[in-house]
């Protein structure tokens, strides 16, 4: 009975004690990088995307982490430029496959995108944010994967966790999307109507 009570005043102590602790405020590089994503368009245009895998997940049987984000989605969906910016660099790699490098104007930092199926922009190139720069696809060292977008951050001292960088970012609608609704909607409206007599 003595050990009962005992647990039980620990335990309420226990309690008392949390409910004064202070839960740690954010951080002012926390709230700036909320700040940027809200700011930028998520990498992949449409609804239907999610990412399925993460930064520092184990790769090639653990003998590197994984430097980025994947974004799974329907091959040849819409990949946009998350911010203004340049296209500083256009190529093909063993481990990206069709690969895009976006400097962002303003920014310190550059967007990686790998795995594209199509790459829509030139080197040099001036981009928009939200413009379609490529798709998404399995390139590279993912051609026996489902359809995805890598996508990664680069600062110069190296790669950082992309995700609190488009975690807030709203998707874009494309043109294209926007389109396939349009007709969508001509065709349902086009049906023959009855008439009643």
């Amino acid at each position: 009975m003595k050990k009962l009570s005992l647990v039980l005043v620990v335990v309420g102590i226990a309690i008392l004690s949390s409910s004064f602790i202070k839960k740690p405020a954010r951080t002012a590089k926390s709230k700036s990088l909320r700040a940027v994503s809200r700011s930028l368009a998520f990498p992949v245009a449409g609804k239907r995307s999610n990412i399925g895998s993460f930064w520092g997940a184990s790769r090639d049987g653990g003998s590197r982490s994984h430097e980025g984000i994947d974004i799974f989605a329907k091959k040849g969906t819409p990949v946009v430029a998350i911010a203004n910016g340049t296209i500083v660099s256009k190529g093909r790699t063993p481990l990206g496959g069709k690969v895009l490098w976006l400097k962002p104007a303003g920014h310190s930092w550059s967007a990686y995108y790998a795995h594209l199926d199509k790459q829509k922009v030139k080197e040099g190139q001036y981009v928009r944010k939200g413009q379609v720069i490529g798709t998404v696809g399995n390139t590279g060292n993912a051609r026996h994967t489902p359809s995805h977008l890598h996508f990664g951050i680069y600062t110069g001292k190296g790669p950082v966790n992309p995700l609190p960088y488009v975690k807030h970012s709203p998707k874009v609608v494309t043109q294209k999307a926007v389109a396939k609704k349009k007709t969508t909607a001509k065709k349902v409206r086009s049906k023959p109507q009855t008439v009643r007599r």
